[in-house]
């Protein structure tokens, strides 16, 4: 099919350059070119990540159904609230 295209002189110089040193047309060049970027791309699987897991449990002293120890742990003074992170003490032991 003949068409005509508008292309930036300095592409056409480079597709001419490659054409030459191919000894193809630039019409190959440029076909080849549109080819390669129609062709749909394939992916390549991502590198698999070894993964391990293990159960955290909760530190001890530290009640997940007691609303206040939630609160100490969110919004606690910082001695307490890093004592009940570190599981160092139990609610109990802070309260005195």
């Amino acid at each position: 099919m003949r068409t005509t295209l508008n292309i930036n002189d300095d592409l056409y110089r480079e597709v001419k350059v490659e054409a030459a040193r191919r000894g193809v047309s630039t019409t190959s060049v440029i076909e080849e070119a549109l080819r390669m970027a129609l062709r749909p791309q394939q992916r390549e699987d991502p590198p698999d990540f070894p993964v391990s897991t293990r159960s955290l449990g909760v530190r001890p002293g530290v009640n997940l159904d007691d609303p206040d120890d939630l609160y100490q742990l969110l919004y606690g003074e910082d001695d307490r609230r890093a004592a009940l992170l570190a599981g160092a003490y139990s609610r109990d032991d802070l309260s005195a």
